[in-house]
């Protein structure tokens, strides 16, 4: 049974909200590095425009450093990863791969003593920006009935008794939306963490069996993975592994 003329107003308006929020995400997210070598740290923010987290990373603290890539339906991508004394690795933002490598090729020439200062910085898409005010201008217009869709029901229709197919439909659609953009802001301030387990080990309250694999949504930053310890039961081995926004780290529980 086809949506009413109203119903389907409605559901096209939540659409247009939906893929115009996606896209004003998408677009104002960035991430920033700035390295200064006379403060001897460098400055990371990661957020969207103008509600980024900022750390301060000592220029000291960073051992080492390597580009990766992966490849996607649109095509390669690249990211610079830095590591710390204690193998912790902070991935800065994906981004195309031929942008991606000229990032890191600016900040290795910096770390191998050239220049006093190095940024680096992906984000926003103002391309994405300019589609999402697109979508909010017309996408109302678009959806909105026309025509003979603006007719009124008969005078001497009858009225249903019940919910009808299509506010069913209606409803379906209302919360495919609001679980699909729950899960979408989740994935863009959230970041994930996939557990190896050959020794037992906890994080917060849940606990990863030898043998097993578990990936746990977590906020960004620094958790606390603690592994059993055979040797000595009660004193559990503990790492401190980052969790970087919108990315999964792995991490292999073992001795």
């Amino acid at each position: 049974m086809a949506l009413s003329p109203r119903g389907q107003q409605i559901l096209g308006t939540l659409v247009v909200v939906f893929v115009g929020g996606f896209l004003l995400l998408a677009g104002l997210d960035r991430t920033e590095l700035r390295c200064d070598r006379a403060h001897g740290s460098c400055s990371y923010a990661a957020g969207l425009l103008g509600f980024e987290r900022t750390r301060e990373i000592p220029l000291d603290a960073i051992v080492d450093h390597r580009f990766d890539t992966h490849a996607g339906r649109a095509g390669t991508r690249g990211v610079t990863v830095l590591i710390d004394a204690s193998g912790r690795e902070l991935a800065l933002g994906v981004a195309d791969e031929t942008s991606a490598r000229a990032d890191y090729d600016a900040l290795h020439a910096f770390f191998q003593g050239s220049g006093d200062s190095v940024t680096v910085a992906t984000g926003p898409s103002w391309w994405l920006v300019g589609a999402a005010v697109l979508c909010f201008l017309f996408g109302p217009w678009i959806v909105r009935p026309g025509g003979p869709a603006r007719a009124a029901a008969p005078v001497d229709a009858q009225p249903r008794r019940g919910a009808s197919a299509p506010t069913l439909a209606l409803l379906v659609g209302v919360l495919v939306l609001v679980g699909l953009t729950a899960s979408i802001l989740t994935s863009r301030t959230q970041g994930s963490l996939a557990l190896r387990c050959t020794q037992r080990c906890d994080v917060g309250g849940g606990s990863c069996m030898p043998g097993s694999e578990m990936v746990l949504t977590l906020a960004p930053g620094e958790h606390e993975v603690r592994v059993f310890n055979p040797d000595e039961p009660a004193a559990p081995i503990v790492h401190r592994v980052a969790v970087v926004r919108g990315q999964v780290t792995h991490f292999e529980c073992a001795r």
